[in-house]
């Protein structure tokens, strides 16, 4: 029986990219859900000054929630299109270059939003691993796609 080449790990990483896209699209719709309601709640004169006790503006909070909404937005959608590219292509060693700049995008992309959350103190070591640890995969997986052109 042959053997069926293609790199399993891609995979493997492609249906869990997918999987956490769907899910991160879902909580960049929440959040986007939540910036709405910091907006409308911002000119209230007591929240205001819960900010300025805190150290901080309304106008950064929902700055940064808006900003934070946006890179979600973006990482879920690039996790997705990569996470189904690579579960396609997962046994065509010819497609193993654009596998891996999808994998090089959402590395980027959540390397952003890792650094997001670490400047608004929400940072935890899960996110950050998970954020990173599965594009890293994918790229092995693409690296190892590769070695069989």
């Amino acid at each position: 029986m042959e053997q069926q080449k293609g790199s399993m790990l891609l995979k493997v990483m492609s249906i869990i990219m997918i999987v956490g896209g769907i899910a991160g699209a879902v909580g960049s719709l929440l959040m986007g859900a939540l910036s709405g309601v910091i907006t409308a709640v911002a000119d209230n004169e007591q929240v205001q000054q819960a900010a300025r006790e805190a150290g901080t503006t309304t106008g950064k909070i929902t700055g940064l929630m808006w900003v934070a909404t946006a890179v979600s937005v973006v990482a879920a959608v690039v996790e997705i299109i990569a996470g189904f590219k690579g579960k396609n292509n997962w046994n065509k060693p010819e497609m193993a270059k654009t596998l891996m700049i999808w994998g090089i995008i959402c590395l980027a992309v959540s390397l952003v939003g890792n650094i997001l959350f670490i400047t608004s103190d929400a940072a935890s070591i899960i996110s950050i691993l998970t954020g990173l640890v599965v594009p890293a995969l994918y790229v092995v997986g693409t690296v190892q796609l590769k070695k069989q052109a």
